[in-house]
């Protein structure tokens, strides 16, 4: 029987510091609604990237409205492949 390895969950909104000064001034300049849009923003940065907060690309279903898995962004990339050999005389 395989034993499934447990993810540890962590609580990424920890890694903000809300007594920050830029935060503060957002949460009296602009209200609640930016400052809590603002605070996921970098939680979901922080946690596709703990290592620093730089943004990551992601491959994106639009007609879906989610991320795409790997196998529709290679079914994707060969329906690109094939219409650029067929332009180019390569089939």
């Amino acid at each position: 029987m395989a034993s499934q390895a447990k993810i540890p969950e962590v609580n990424t909104l920890a890694v903000i510091d809300r007594d920050d000064e830029k935060l503060k001034d957002l949460k009296n300049s602009y209200g609640n609604e930016v400052y809590d849009a603002v605070t996921s923003t970098l939680a979901e940065i922080n946690e596709y990237n703990p290592s620093g907060r730089y943004i990551i690309s992601e491959l994106w279903n639009y007609t879906e409205c989610r991320e795409a898995t790997l196998l529709e962004g290679v079914v994707h990339m060969m329906k690109l492949w094939r219409s650029y050999k067929r332009k180019r005389g390569m089939d």
